[in-house]
């Protein structure tokens, strides 16, 4: 029998005062823009592993998974995907010359099982949603799930989830989130009232993770707004893109769709990041990094469909390359000599001076000595 995260029912609770505060301050949800242009990096900023700030304490800085905008303080909050001291890290967007700079640490508090913390949201609230993929390799498994926490990082409640998700408690995982690959990416609709997940790869029983010859089946989530409470709305099937080739012997692989973030009404952008290792030398590897945006419109809804593995009669979410980040105009020479780095975070930040909008996105830099935490600033 498979136990939900939280013994009691999940609820999240939203003030309609603070969605309506929440729609204000993010934009119209009407506005729905038929084409953007190609973003581009005007702006840079890396933070070499083991850099201490007075600001967060004995906190150490790194892991940073997922990014939110906090519109309350126009900062963003940064995940750290510790499982050890899940935390979340305030960060202060400086202007001239661009640096972000942390300035704050929230403790997650109380979570009734052990977090694999990799994306969060603001909610209208204020509150912070936090997507976890769970920890599978350790038994009893600890599942995934979606925690909502106080603004100060005490616990609150958990949302409903479908029991396909839930992986067993012990022996093989025949179905279910595999172990690492679960809910990596989440993001809160312009007006507050929906939220997007998304798995990183193909649950157990949807079919196999991508290879080089084959991508994957993803699904992502949608939660409504019902009253006060978010609670599991429609599915959709995302492919993602075979691995591309390295002209050495693989070893450790990874393919996902690792961050989403709403566009607009009726589109989001997806980060999509594939890792290969050299097997003869760990120290050596490829990155890609991919920005899509998908169209909710297109595809099937399979909240109803218990395996989408194999079938042909289902449509994914159309999808457009927006932009492969090795070729992405703007891009330091520090990081494509680097052959990139783990990009998992994506958010909208401040607004230029000048108007329009701002992405920025986060390399997770697993508390590696060779690895960075680059900030990227992107304009639309």
């Amino acid at each position: 029998m498979r136990r939900a995260p939280c013994s009691c029912p999940a609820r999240l609770l939203v003030s309609a005062a603070a969605v309506l505060a929440f729609a204000c301050v993010s934009g119209s949800e009407t506005e729905t823009p038929a084409e953007i242009t190609t973003p581009m990096i005007d702006s840079a900023f890396v933070i070499d592993p083991g850099t201490t700030f007075d600001a967060i304490g004995a906190a150490r800085f790194g892991g940073l998974s997922g990014l939110a905008f906090d519109v309350a303080t126009g900062n963003l909050l940064g995940i750290s995907d510790d499982r050890e001291n899940p935390r979340v890290f305030r960060l202060q967007v400086r202007e001239s010359p661009f640096s972000i700079v942390p300035i704050g640490v929230i403790q997650l508090q109380g979570t009734p099982v052990a977090l694999d913390p990799e994306a969060l949201v603001v909610l209208p609230s204020g509150h912070l949603l936090v997507a976890s993929e769970g920890v599978q390799n350790s038994e009893p498994r600890s599942p995934p799930g979606l925690f909502e926490y106080t603004s100060d990082g005490v616990f609150q409640n958990t949302l409903d989830l479908r029991e396909r998700f839930l992986p067993p408690l012990t022996g093989p995982i025949t179905r279910g989130v595999r172990g690492n690959s679960s809910f990596e990416a989440l993001t809160v609709s312009v007006d507050g009232n929906r939220l997007f997940v998304g798995l990183e790869t193909a649950l157990a029983q949807d079919g196999e993770p991508a290879t080089f010859d084959r991508g994957a089946r993803a699904r992502i989530l949608e939660y409504n707004r019902k009253g006060s409470i978010f609670s599991p709305g429609r599915e959709w099937m995302y492919e993602l893109e075979p691995l591309p080739r390295p002209t050495y012997k693989p070893g450790l692989m990874i393919n996902g769709l690792v961050e989403l973030v709403a566009l607009d009404s009726s589109h989001l952008l997806a980060l999509e990041r594939s890792f290969i290792e050299d097997a003869d030398d760990p120290a050596h590897s490829m990155n890609r990094i991919q920005l899509y945006r998908v169209a909710l419109d297109g595809g099937d809804d399979v909240s109803a469909v218990e395996s989408i593995a194999g079938r042909v009669d289902l449509t994914p979410l159309p999808k457009q390359l927006l932009l492969d980040l090795d070729s992405a105009q703007g891009l330091p020479a520090a990081l494509k000599a680097s052959n990139l780095e783990n990009f998992e975070g994506m958010a909208f930040g401040p607004a230029p001076p000048q108007g329009g909008r701002r992405l920025f996105i986060v390399s997770d830099d697993n508390f590696g000595k060779d690895q960075r935490t680059w900030f990227l600033r992107m304009t639309f």
